[in-house]
């Protein structure tokens, strides 16, 4: 029977591996505040994916993982306007719309930013993007 890691060391694990850079440098992630002792709020950046509308674009994001997660999936939520099918009108990522096997316990704030990435790289008819600088 396995043993499931409480939320706090998770997230903990999560922390580090956002801080070391873990990655290829398109998407990075990390506390909101150093002294967030829940660590529940939390902000990222993804760089556009070339030869897409977004390329070479800094898109900053706000994420919430609640208390029933890594079980709920984190709220994600961009600051700057982008227009993408699966952003709503007030920034909010609709993950549904971007997981081709919804979420699990098992998968990551990273998992969540580079499915975003992806849904990025693979947006068609994204058509033209608000200009830089505009937020919700």
């Amino acid at each position: 029977m396995a043993t499931e890691v409480p939320r706090s060391f998770r997230l903990l694990q999560e922390l580090e591996d956002g801080e070391k850079g873990v990655g290829d440098g398109s998407i990075s992630w990390g506390l909101e505040a150093d002294d967030d002792m829940s660590l529940t709020y939390w902000n990222a950046t993804i760089i556009g994916p070339p030869r897409c509308p977004f390329e070479s674009r800094f898109y900053a994001l706000n994420i919430e993982a609640g208390p029933e997660y890594p079980t709920v999936p984190p709220k994600i939520r961009f600051k700057p306007r982008i227009n993408i099918h699966f952003v709503n009108s007030s920034g909010v990522v609709d993950l549904r719309a971007i997981l081709p096997r919804g979420w699990n316990k098992n998968m990551t704030i990273k998992a969540a930013l580079g499915q975003i990435w992806l849904g990025m790289q693979k947006a068609k008819g994204a058509g033209h993007q608000p200009q830089e600088g505009l937020t919700y």
